[in-house]
């Protein structure tokens, strides 16, 4: 893991000035959504999750990894800060990546996200991306967001527009998300996903997603930007063995046409104090 010490201590940093100032899931998406509330779940005031995940492809391509570590601090009801730092392995090729993000509301209803990473190798990885978001609660725990992510690569960039639905009700959120993705210069290509997330024991999760359609990817400077059909399921959750240690899973099944397929495990332990 070439240079990941040097991150460490970037990342270990960033923690620091993040308690410092007064964050999120792997982390924002099932923590910090707008709708959490609806299921009577608290957060721990700070989470950092130090994981590794692998994958296998067909077609005699080789394996991805991936370890990364990620911290994240709430300072108030809707309000977190949290970032992270990978260091990843795809189709042999290394990148390290940094990234960081606000969720933040606006007002009673309303509430922001913004991210950014960069990765300073950028071989398969964007070289940069940003991404903001808009949620509005409209109460009886439904609520709706629309978000846009711009990705510059080495040779190209993509851009991708997402709106989503969701629901809360007693410890159950169902969601709905649309994609529509395209590279600069060419036309856009759209995908769905699926949710259903299951709240038990207080803040232990699980969760299941399907995806698919069409997406854009980028696959390394060799093959460039490709839009080809995709499927995806994704089995993932948390369980807290102790009040303060977790341990976070993901299991997932990815088609990506006929170019190839993978399958993969990922495992984090996470600590709250």
């Amino acid at each position: 893991m070439t240079g990941m010490m040097g991150w460490l201590a970037l990342c270990v940093a960033a923690a620091g000035l993040a308690a410092a100032s007064a964050g999120a899931q792997q982390m924002p998406e099932a923590v910090i959504k707008s709708g959490i509330a609806a299921t009577g779940l608290k957060l721990p005031r700070t989470e950092i999750e130090l994981g590794h995940g692998k994958e296998t492809l067909t077609n005699n391509l080789p394996d991805w990894t991936s370890t990364y570590l990620l911290a994240s601090r709430q300072f108030g009801e809707r309000k977190t800060l949290y970032g992270g730092l990978r260091e990843t392995r795809r189709f042999g090729l290394d990148d390290t990546e940094v990234h960081a993000g606000l969720y933040y509301p606006l007002a009673a209803t309303w509430t922001s996200l913004l991210e950014a990473s960069a990765s300073p190798t950028h071989e398969v990885l964007a070289r940069y991306s940003v991404y903001g978001e808009l949620q509005k609660n409209l109460g009886s725990g439904w609520g709706v967001g629309l978000g846009l992510r711009h990705n510059e690569y080495s040779l190209i960039g993509t851009n991708v527009l997402s709106a989503f639905a969701e629901r809360y009700w007693r410890n159950f959120r169902g969601a709905y998300t649309l994609y529509s993705g395209r590279p600069e210069g060419a036309s856009s290509a759209a995908s769905h996903r699926l949710q259903f997330n299951y709240y038990y024991a207080d803040r232990n999760s699980v969760g299941l997603s399907y995806s698919n359609g069409r997406e854009v990817e980028y696959l390394g400077p060799s093959r460039g930007v490709l839009t080809s059909d995709v499927q995806n399921w994704t089995l993932g959750g948390q369980h807290w063995m102790t009040p303060v240690w977790a341990l976070t899973y993901e299991l997932v099944n990815h088609e990506q046409g006929n170019l190839y397929r993978r399958q993969g495990l990922r495992l984090g332990i996470r600590h709250s104090f």
